[in-house]
């Protein structure tokens, strides 16, 4: 295919559909005030998702890989606390779904949505700025045998409520996606606990095993012994 059908179709395959979803209460939401921040609150089955918005009328969001979408409970809040009404609609490029949030006006606060999600966090960059992604209370992420964030953030902090925040400063372009598979923090313990349970087990099979071949070998030698006699 010559490359100017591939921009063409590129181009078409990005138009916009206006979405009829019904607006979210922003006290349902954290908006801590981050400047050029984007934020993931994790809670096992859902993502709220927080973006900062600097005097601009709209604001595109890329939310989901291979044309999907499924957003819930949107609300645009300015830097004084006030509901901002804007109109959205969702569209696609080279396979990512992405929300655009428009305004009547150049707008500065924030915009915030819910995803439903699972424990394996992904989402692709296609900009510059701050991510940072909060984990459940009494979750954790690093372990090679359980789950790991990639690429490795900047920092890792914990904020009032017990919760790890990983921070990632401007990740983009030399990281394409932000993915971090988490789990609970007594896992690592429990798994350790299996192993040995699991050891103790094998150990035990196998000294059965070999005291019953030890007992087989030694009548098979006395029936032997009586034979020949």
């Amino acid at each position: 295919m010559k490359p100017y059908l591939i921009v063409l179709l590129a181009v078409l395959a990005a138009g916009c559909i206006s979405l009829d979803t019904q607006t979210g209460n922003p006290q349902q939401y954290e908006l801590p005030g981050l400047n050029n921040t984007t934020i993931y609150y994790l809670n096992l089955t859902s993502i709220q998702v927080v973006e900062s918005v600097a005097n601009s009328t709209s604001v595109k969001l890329i939310v989901g890989e291979g044309g999907e979408m499924d957003i819930m409970n949107p609300v645009a809040v300015d830097y004084s606390g006030k509901n901002v009404s804007f109109n959205l609609s969702r569209g696609t490029l080279f396979g990512k779904s992405f929300a655009r949030f428009e305004f009547e006006s150049p707008f500065s606060g924030f915009v915030a949505f819910t995803q439903p999600d699972g424990q394996e966090f992904s989402r692709p960059l296609t900009e510059n700025g701050s991510v940072r992604v909060v984990l459940p209370p009494g979750y954790t992420t690093g372990s090679r045998f359980l789950g790991i964030a990639q690429p490795e953030p900047d920092n890792i902090t914990v904020d009032n409520l017990g919760r790890e925040v990983l921070i990632w400063k401007n990740p983009y372009p030399q990281a394409g996606t932000v993915q971090v598979r988490y789990y609970q923090r007594g896992a690592p313990t429990a798994l350790f606990y299996v192993a040995i349970a699991l050891s103790i087990a094998v150990a035990a099979i196998a000294g059965y095993y070999y005291m019953s071949v030890r007992a087989l070998r030694k009548k098979r030698e006395l029936l032997e012994k009586g034979i020949k006699k």
